[in-house]
């Protein structure tokens, strides 16, 4: 009888091979899940600066027709009424200043643009974002920036 070696083939992973494969994805997810969150954060924030847009044309039209604000209300002298998104839950127009409160991924989120007449007899834009996530209100104030 000769002596056959038996050879082994490898069937499957080693626990160190499956360890660094888990600590590669460890470390990808770490670094993904943040910047996607981020990302479907300003997403969200430009549903909200496509709200506001209509808002904001009708109020300097009715400052123009007015030469004040102080009539420029939702749902008269041509600011339409008050309508929700999917992630904008109320729009209140009052003297011309919108505030806009958010809901879904933006709960808690509260913007008001504040117009204010500037000396070349148009009106200025102040926002102001309120939250109690700081990374909302920075992602608000880099969406809303040139209002």
């Amino acid at each position: 009888m000769t002596y056959q070696p038996v050879i082994y083939q490898q069937r499957g992973f080693t626990l160190i091979e499956l360890m660094v494969a888990v600590a590669i994805i460890a470390v990808l997810s770490s670094i993904g899940i943040p910047s996607y969150q981020r990302y479907v954060q300003k997403a969200a924030l430009t549903d909200m600066l496509q709200a506001i847009i209509s808002y904001k044309t009708a109020i300097e039209l009715c400052f123009f027709e007015k030469n004040s604000v102080a009539g420029c209300n939702t749902g008269v002298n041509g600011i339409p009424a008050a309508q929700t998104t999917r992630y904008v839950k109320t729009i209140e127009i009052t003297r011309g200043i919108i505030t806009l409160s958010g809901q879904q991924l933006l709960d808690g989120l509260t913007i008001v643009m504040t117009p204010t007449k500037n000396s070349s007899d148009g009106l200025s834009w102040a926002r102001t974002c309120t939250s109690t996530s700081t990374s909302i209100v920075d992602s608000c104030k880099a969406v809303f920036r040139f209002l």
